[in-house]
């Protein structure tokens, strides 16, 4: 195949591949165990994370970092968590030193109350 036809090939392939992406829906959390679980709560508009089962991520913003959302498997909108609602929060890389910690949330699963 000469150039002049690849390039047209190419450009559909990435097309295609990044479509499949972005329409692919949340990816889940992590296949680990959560870095901590505790309780939503809110600071004025704020979703923060209390009563953590580690002292170091109470008040944690809950949507820092864009997360996937879920209640169960199923994803479920910012919205639709509950206050006093357990969850399960899945970080990633380091947190700001700060208080409340600042930490990338990847995933927050809704698990009860």
């Amino acid at each position: 195949m000469d150039a002049q036809r690849r390039f047209p090939v190419a450009v559909a392939t990435v097309i295609l591949a990044l479509t499949a992406a972005a329409c692919s829906g949340p990816a889940g959390p992590p296949d680990r165990d959560p870095d901590v679980t505790g309780t939503v709560g809110t600071e004025g508009t704020t979703l923060v994370l209390t009563e953590p089962s580690d002292p170091y991520y109470e008040g944690m913003g809950l949507l820092r970092g864009d997360p996937d959302i879920l209640r169960g498997d199923q994803p479920i909108e910012a919205a639709d968590l509950v206050d006093s609602e357990v969850v399960e929060v899945w970080v990633e890389g380091g947190c700001a030193e700060s208080y409340p910690v600042q930490c990338e949330v990847v995933a927050v699963r809704a698990v009860g109350e």
